[in-house]
């Protein structure tokens, strides 16, 4: 059985699908990888959906993708089911993941909202990180809020012994205010064990053009990523 990743967020919006289809276009075509979708809501997949989304941004990869359950109302999966009369299972939905994962190099499983929302009534997707093995790629927002949101999280994946490949901090503006460059320190200096990515923000006609997101490092490059692929950021001094 290959690799599993989840891509989490620190909350919803963040950027979780442009990051799990980066993640697959990134990865060498002589792997075999799959990117799911593990619960959509309030969308269509194929339509409006996350799933939508990688097929338009990865036309033409030879990657598998998949929406394993969906429901109409954009909630919580939990409640999204029960509202639509219907029960999604974490135990369900983690025994597809690794029959997908058996015949893959490297399959990229991608969540709703942040770490701690709810699939069922015992089962949120730091549960289904764990039941799958897998590591965690971490979608952070550049502005206010991110430090307290970012920290939570990671001290929740610390309390349950979850593994990280990397914080992936999407939508940073192509010249940082004072606010993202300070945002972006803090995370350096107090987490210099994980790789941490900044993506470039696009504008919304840009979001499936990939190549436009000028992936920069701070730090250590992840394992899932070539070094040679990620241009070196430095951030400037420290002002007092």
């Amino acid at each position: 059985m290959g690799r599993i990743v989840l891509v989490t967020g620190t909350d919803t919006g963040v950027g979780k699908t442009i990051v799990a289809a980066w993640l697959a276009w990134l990865t060498p075509r002589s792997q075999r990888v799959a990117l799911v979708k593990a619960v959509q809501t309030g969308a269509d997949p194929l339509v409006d959906g996350d799933e939508a989304f990688y097929r338009a941004a990865l036309a033409g990869h030879p990657i598998t993708m998949t929406t394993l359950a969906t429901f109409p109302e954009p909630m919580a999966p939990s409640i999204a089911a029960r509202r639509a009369g219907k029960r999604v299972r974490g135990g369900d939905l983690a025994s597809s993941c690794m029959e997908i994962a058996q015949d893959h190099d490297l399959t990229i499983v991608e969540g709703s909202g942040g770490l701690m929302v709810p699939i069922d009534e015992d089962t949120n997707f730091a549960d289904f990180a764990g039941a799958l093995g897998a590591t965690l790629v971490l979608v952070i927002r550049p502005g206010l809020g991110t430090l307290n949101h970012t920290t939570l999280t990671l001290e929740a994946v610390a309390r349950r012994n979850i593994s990280i490949e990397m914080l992936v901090c999407n939508g940073l503006a192509a010249k940082p205010g004072t606010v993202e460059i300070e945002n972006l320190r803090f995370f350096r200096d107090h987490y210099p064990g994980i790789p941490l990515i900044s993506l470039r923000r696009l504008r919304r006609a840009d979001l499936h053009r990939l190549s436009l997101l000028r992936p920069r490092l701070l730090g250590d490059p992840p394992p899932l990523i070539h070094g040679s692929m990620l241009e070196r950021m430095e951030l400037p001094p420290p002002s007092s």
